[in-house]
């Protein structure tokens, strides 16, 4: 039984994730260009929990949107790396899900101190 809501809560919080995840790119883009190892990279330190196999389909997605742009740098080490940077709708769009983030929150958090 106990495994079985662990179970639940687990597949509960992986749509959670898949949920919240395009916000956290557009953040963590928000702050400066990045490339994709490194924004997976980013957000697993941040225990929002991303593969290689999600992020690159989203930025490609993201890029088709029209909301980053991308251009290869060469790097010291030898090799270039594709940065993602958010375009001008980007931002913008960056900052409409930031506010509807926060309403969500204080939404919820009413709910969660009963307070109507």
């Amino acid at each position: 039984m106990q495994d079985s809501l662990h179970a639940q809560v687990d597949a509960w919080r992986s749509q959670l994730r898949k949920g919240s995840l395009e916000l956290a790119v557009l953040v963590a883009l928000h702050k400066r260009p990045r490339y994709g190892l490194e924004l997976a990279d980013l957000l697993n330190q941040l225990k929002l929990g991303i593969s290689e196999g999600s992020i690159y389909p989203l930025l490609s997605r993201l890029k088709a949107e029209g909301k980053v742009e991308t251009e290869w740098v060469e790097e010291k080490t030898g090799h270039a790396h594709k940065y993602y940077r958010l375009t001008n709708d980007g931002r913008a769009i960056c900052r409409l899900m930031i506010a509807a983030w926060r309403d969500f929150d204080r939404a919820f958090n009413r709910l969660l101190e009963d307070k109507p």
